[in-house]
C-alpha cells in the first residue's frame, strides 16, 4: 500500500537508493546532500513497504528582489511507479507547503527541456530565472553544495521556473541569475 507523507531522517537510507538508482548519482553525493540540505520538511515522499516509490525536496533559503524562495529538486519515481501522479502529488505538496511556510516563489529547473511542459502543466510554473549568474543570494550551505557539485551542465535548460503564490508577482525576479542549480 502507498502512503505518502514527509520524509524524516530514519528516511535517509530508501531516499539514497531510490536517489541513486534514478539518477546514478552515488553514495558520496547523497551523504553530502544530507549533510548540507536536508532540513525538517524539505522532502515529501511516497513510500511502500519501506521503500520509496517517489520523492522530491524543496529546499529552502534563496532570496530573490526580497522574497524567499524555495527550490523544487530531486523529483524521482521508480519506474515501476511512474504514470500515477505521484511526483505531481509530491510537486503540488512541496510547492502548498512552501508557501504555507511563508515563502513567496518556487522555481526549479528541470534536468531536460522536455520536462519544463511537464512543471508548467502540473505546477503552474513558467520561465523565471536565468541559469547561473549574480542575482539570487544563497545560504553558505547552497554556496558549499554548490562547490561539491562543480561547474554547470551545459546540457541541462538556461531557464529555471518558477511559480509565486498569490499576490506576488515573477516579473521582479525574472531575469536574475540563479546560480546554484546543482545540475
Amino acid at each position: 500500500m502507498l502512503s505518502a507523507r514527509s520524509a524524516v531522517p530514519a528516511d535517509f537510507p530508501a531516499l539514497a537508493r531510490l536517489w541513486e538508482e534514478v539518477f546514478g548519482d552515488g553514495e558520496d553525493f547523497t551523504s553530502e546532500f544530507f549533510a548540507r540540505l536536508w532540513t525538517p520538511g524539505c522532502c515529501r515522499a511516497v513510500f511502500e513497504g519501506g521503500e520509496a516509490a517517489a520523492m522530491g525536496f524543496c529546499l529552502r533559503g534563496p532570496r530573490a528582489a526580497g522574497h524567499g524562495c524555495g527550490y523544487i529538486y530531486a523529483m524521482a519515481t521508480r519506474p515501476e511507479y511512474r504514470g500515477r501522479g505521484l511526483a505531481a502529488g509530491i510537486g503540488r505538496a512541496l510547492v502548498a507547503g512552501a508557501f504555507a511556510d511563508g515563502l513567496d516563489i518556487v522555481a526549479t529547473l528541470p534536468a531536460e527541456e522536455s520536462l519544463a511542459a511537464w512543471y508548467e502543466s502540473r505546477l503552474g510554473m513558467e520561465p523565471a530565472f536565468k541559469k547561473g549568474g549574480e542575482g539570487v543570494v544563497f545560504p553558505q550551505s547552497w554556496l558549499d553544495f554548490a562547490r561539491f557539485c562543480g561547474a554547470h551542465d551545459p546540457g541541462t535548460p538556461q531557464t529555471l521556473l518558477a511559480v509565486a503564490r498569490p499576490g506576488v508577482d515573477l516579473s521582479a525576479v525574472r531575469g536574475l541569475g540563479w546560480e546554484c542549480t546543482f545540475d
